[in-house]
């Protein structure tokens, strides 16, 4: 407990016939779905709403982890927790686009947005990518946390997960609304979140009964500052009115009021749990099975609170990395309370991503690999999987490794591009030049088009279009690097040495291809590198690599029953 707060005695309780709540929508997962889509598309939003296209907004919603998302943009137009998101990753940075538009002419009653469209962010989101997991979430923290204003808070505006209903909007820009500074309250409760104890269920109506007795302004400040002076009389709840359900009648909240802490303070403490708490799966909730308040707004719905696992870290400004696991099946596996993007970018080279929960799992790819190892010469996968993992790779996976990165050398293929050869090149040359190769050759593109302006520039060019096995003679009285090559070759030809290199060799054959893969398997994992043709089923090796092989068998023993039939040959 921090020093000169009295310790929160909440009361704990029993949820059992209670209706838990648990956020599923990932909202840090979808932050980068989102992102990840606008990199790769110019999408322009309308022009008066200034909203996502519906085209875009569907491809989009696919992906969300709102199952309704894609129903909702079908019958509304619209998606509640796709603008949450799209006003978060605008909101932290990533992405940028017009909201203040322009008003075109002088009938114009709402402003238009035109040509806007969404940039994205590039060094803003790698630089996210690349910073801890603590550093990622106090970016969103601080973003929420500092979000608000007059209608845009826990009083007027409804959770977006959330079920609670909110105070009019009416008359909300006077009174003590404007004066109050959301951000500094929501900090605050969450410091009185910190000091409850995870997976302990604790009641709602203590926390905020703890609130009123020892920090009753902690919302509303005990010195009233009105922005306008005629809201005076209105007193401290002037802008909170119930509305009877029954009758459909009016009435303002007194200071005066018993519980009136408990109608304006406590409502307010409900709506805050249910919004950033409960979206970002800080908090689960137990809500009263139904609403028997009477009133509008409900009061007392939400019964009980619960602290996740990832909150208390986070707010101690100890949040873990996630604990990344490479197994022998080539699957690697990501554990983290939160979606671990930053972690899952830096293995997206080597591995396809094949589910993602609180434990993201991959599968290496060897495809992805080649390509990797060939942009990136200096890579080394099996080093940076071990930095990320903290531990050796299994033998087999290194094996592999190892393997693909001596199937990664790559070349250029250069098509349509001829060569010139000769003494001097003149300058019109430079524009076709691909490449130098040597102070005498050069590699050019529209050869055609260069060997007619040789022919006007009458440097006499001479054609010459080599075999496709081998190269062709220039005409008689033409210098050339490959004449000397091809008396090179006739040399050769006349008394050429023909090498017979003589090995007897094993093959195995075996009667389907399940067997194969698994001695094909056991074979790469004792790093025993063998012909292995699984069109016709075969294992080929030579006699030196026998007492390998047999040892491979030998271990095959002990989990297959295998019958070695010797065929003559």
């Amino acid at each position: 407990m921090r020093k000169n707060q009295p310790a929160m005695a909440l009361k704990t309780v029993d949820v059992a016939t209670m209706d838990v709540c648990s956020c599923e929508f990932d909202i840090r997962k979808d932050l980068h779905v989102y992102v990840n889509y606008v990199r790769e598309r110019s999408v322009k939003r309308s022009v008066r709403e200034n909203k996502i296209p519906k085209a875009d907004a569907k491809r989009i919603a696919k992906q969300l982890s709102d199952p309704e998302a894609l129903t909702d943009i079908d019958e509304f137009g619209e998606s509640p927790w796709l603008d949450v998101v799209d006003n978060l990753a605008r909101g932290v940075g990533f992405v940028d686009y017009d909201t203040q538009g322009e008003y075109l002419g002088y009938t114009s009653s709402s402003p238009s947005f035109v040509d806007n469209y969404i940039d994205y962010n590039e060094p803003a989101y790698q630089r996210f990518l690349a910073s801890s997991m603590q550093q990622q979430e106090q970016l969103l923290f601080d973003h929420l946390v500092g979000r608000y204003s007059n209608s845009d808070n826990e009083w007027f505006a409804p959770s977006a997960y959330g079920r609670l209903d909110t105070f009019s909007i009416w008359g909300c820009a006077t009174g003590v609304v404007p004066g109050i500074k959301f951000d500094k309250v929501r900090s605050f409760l969450f410091k009185c979140l910190a000091d409850c104890q995870p997976g302990i269920w604790y009641e709602t109506a203590s926390l905020i009964d703890y609130l009123k007795q020892n920090h009753p302004y902690f919302l509303i400040p005990q010195f009233l500052k009105f922005k306008y002076r005629t809201n005076e009389k209105d007193g401290r709840y002037g802008n909170f009115s119930e509305v009877d359900k029954a009758s459909q009648t009016s009435d303002k909240i007194s200071e005066k009021d018993r519980d009136a802490f408990e109608r304006v303070e406590g409502r307010f403490v409900e709506r805050f749990l249910e919004n950033i708490p409960l979206t970002m799966g800080y908090v689960d909730l137990a809500y009263a099975t139904s609403d028997n308040s009477g009133t509008k707004p409900s009061l007392g719905r939400i019964k009980a609170f619960k602290i996740n696992g990832g909150f208390l870290p986070f707010m101690q400004g100890s949040l873990p990395e996630p604990a990344v696991t490479v197994l022998p099946n080539h699957e690697i596996h990501v554990e983290s309370p939160w979606y671990p993007a930053g972690m899952l970018a830096k293995l997206e080279p080597l591995a396809d991503l094949v589910s993602t929960d609180r434990i993201c799992i991959l599968k290496l790819s060897r495809t992805k690999a080649v390509a990797y190892l060939a942009e990136e010469e200096a890579a080394d996968p099996k080093k940076d999987l071990e930095s990320l993992t903290g531990q050796p790779l299994p033998a087999n996976v290194a094996a592999e490794l190892a393997e693909w990165a001596g199937q990664s050398e790559s070349f250029v293929l250069y098509q349509g591009c001829g060569l010139v050869e000769g003494k001097n090149l003149p300058a019109l040359i430079d524009p076709y030049e691909v490449e130098t190769l040597s102070a005498d050759l050069r590699l050019v593109q529209s050869p055609d088009t260069l060997f007619c302006e040789l022919e006007q520039a009458e440097q006499v060019p001479v054609r010459v279009t080599h075999y496709a096995n081998g190269f062709k003679r220039p005409p008689e009285g033409v210098q050339s690097v490959f004449i000397k090559n091809l008396k090179q070759q006739k040399k050769t030809k006349q008394k050429e040495l023909i090498t017979i290199r003589q090995q007897t060799s094993i093959t195995l054959f075996f009667q389907d291809g399940v067997s194969l893969g698994v001695f094909t398997k056991a074979l790469t994992e004792n790093q025993c590198f063998v012909e292995i043709d699984k069109e016709r089923r075969t294992v080929i090796y030579p006699t030196d690599q026998k007492a390998q092989v047999d040892s491979v068998i030998k271990q095959l023993k002990k989990n297959y029953r295998i019958k070695l039939v010797k065929e003559k040959g």
